[in-house]
């Protein structure tokens, strides 16, 4: 935990593309343990960057980020130490095609924590049970429709027993039919005071589940509040266009 309570700390955060375009232009943003924080804003804003560089699968260009009170951005640091803390989930799965769902869930905890077969595989059915989906165990990613195998990757970050949860669009590859029963399980977690960190362009959800919502725009937060008190109560021009074309 970081000296102002925060989980993880992000100073000055930026990044650029060939020197010239600003992806992130010095974003500052706390992040309090079992707190969760949807990122919401414009294509192109700088929201998937921003939560990409918090477990430096995105290598910033400057800045810090403060992760339990370990300098993520110090050459010193062990970053792969660390990202076993943080799970990931991504727009697109990333399940192991060739790997039964329980192969793909206990690779990691076997592999990286050392744990036996045994226990990874008692762990992985406890939680498969938990979103519903204990009897596809022994399936193949091609045999789920897209809500379970985002359901799948949900618990396969679970399965790691990370300190924060970090969502990149989770359900926009989804079929709208599909949407709820990912933002259930993400529900679930915020219920249980998991710390998620979570870009999305589900305003219903954000307005819900959001302890707190930044808006990001040109690489910038621009603003950020109370989802009761952002999403009625927007205090720049910026974020009224946005609201006004998504709400």
């Amino acid at each position: 935990m970081n000296d102002n309570g925060a989980l993880i700390r992000v100073q000055d955060l930026v990044k650029t593309f060939g020197g010239e375009v600003h992806a992130l232009n010095g974003v500052t943003a706390d992040i309090k343990s079992g707190e969760v924080v949807c990122v919401i804003g414009p294509s192109g804003s700088g929201k998937s960057t921003f939560l990409r560089c918090l477990n430096r699968l995105e290598d910033p260009t400057g800045g810090h980020i403060i992760f339990n009170g370990v300098d993520l951005m110090d050459k010193k640091t062990d970053i792969d130490k660390h990202r076993q803390k943080m799970g990931m989930v991504f727009q697109h799965f990333n399940l192991f095609p060739h790997m039964t769902i329980l192969k793909n869930m206990t690779l990691a905890p076997m592999k990286l924590q050392g744990k036996s077969k045994e226990q990874a595989e008692k762990e992985a059915m406890a939680l498969l049970e938990r979103v519903g989906l204990a009897d596809r165990a022994e399936a193949y990613p091609s045999q789920l429709s897209g809500g379970q195998k985002q359901r799948i990757a949900i618990v396969r970050a679970l399965c790691m027993k990370p300190e924060v949860m970090l969502f990149d669009e989770p359900t926009s590859a989804l079929d709208p039919e599909m949407v709820g029963e990912v933002l259930n399980v993400m529900k679930d977690l915020a219920r249980e005071h998991m710390t998620m960190v979570v870009v999305t362009h589900e305003m219903g959800f954000a307005r819900e589940v959001a302890d707190r919502v930044i808006f990001m725009a040109e690489g910038k937060i621009v603003e950020e509040n109370a989802p009761e008190e952002l999403f009625t109560n927007p205090q720049t021009e910026r974020l009224q266009n946005f609201l006004s074309k998504v709400i």
